[in-house]
């Protein structure tokens, strides 16, 4: 099982330009598309993200796919130095299904209030990996 990160890295790289653009567009009829983007782009990242976290802890730390609850996947994500704060992730993950299954404006813009600390996470996380990766390669 060969662990690639370069999708996560394009996905993180996508959502920093999205919030880019979205801070220096104030035409509304664009921002709200613009943030339907982000909250889009924010989902994939974060499925991403996880599928990674899961193929780590299957790979280097001998994790049984039933063990490997969301959950789960953050608390050994968090013991393990990946992630520093598994709270966040709960949400971030929370935050995503309740705008994936129930899309409502007041949701997505209280999820776009998250990005600016959810790019932070998903940048300790990218560094935590590539350590691991190259100790390992």
């Amino acid at each position: 099982m060969e662990i690639n990160i370069s999708s996560l890295k394009n996905a993180l790289s996508i959502v920093k330009e999205s919030v880019n653009i979205l801070d220096n567009n104030s035409e509304e009829y664009l921002r709200t598309s613009l943030e339907d983007s982000l909250v889009k782009r924010f989902e994939y990242t974060l499925e991403l993200s996880k599928k990674i976290m899961k193929k780590i802890l299957k790979k280097f730390y001998d994790k049984q796919e039933e063990e490997l609850t969301v959950n789960n996947i953050f608390r050994f994500m968090y013991g393990l130095n990946f992630i520093s704060n598994p709270e966040s992730w709960r949400n971030y993950h929370e935050k995503r299904n309740n705008t994936a299954h129930e899309y409502n404006l007041e949701k997505s813009r209280k999820l776009l209030e998250l990005i600016p600390d959810f790019v932070k996470d998903v940048e300790e996380l990218i560094t935590n990996i590539e350590k691991i990766l190259s100790v390992n390669s």
